[in-house]
């Protein structure tokens, strides 16, 4: 009779999530379809590309060609912690109306010499950087 008990447990237990999966899978439907439409990727912007060259090659007079004061207090404030850069990379873009976002990841070492990777994303309009974030 504990023979017949115990079998029936079990079988009782398979039969419940052999139908708890069926059930999952004919109900659940994944999450839903963003509301928000996807912008067009883009390839990597002149400008900006030059700019992460300048970051990269440690170069502070090409920055000050290609961006302004408050750019560049910007780009400072999005890489901090970062003092020396060992790789600058772009991520990708995205363009919507001739403004283009152009996302770029550094890696590098901060003050206390601990590996350190930051991203940021510059703004592109018309062939010239705009603002970074």
């Amino acid at each position: 009779m504990n023979e017949v008990r115990a079998l029936g447990t079990f079988g009782l237990l398979a039969l419940g999530l052999v139908l708890g999966v069926g059930l999952h899978q004919f109900t659940d439907r994944g999450p839903a379809e963003s509301p928000y439409p996807a912008l067009p990727k883009a390839g990597e912007p002149a400008v900006a590309h030059d700019v992460v060259a300048a970051i990269a090659n440690d170069d502070p007079r090409a920055l000050a060609k290609l961006l302004d004061s408050d750019q560049l207090n910007a780009l400072e404030t999005a890489m901090q912690p970062i003092v020396d850069v060992r790789s600058a990379t772009f991520v990708g873009a995205v363009e919507s109306e001739g403004r283009l976002l152009s996302a770029y990841v550094v890696k590098g070492k901060d003050t206390s010499g601990s590996d350190f990777v930051v991203g940021f994303v510059l703004r592109v309009t018309n062939d010239q950087v705009v603002g970074v974030n």
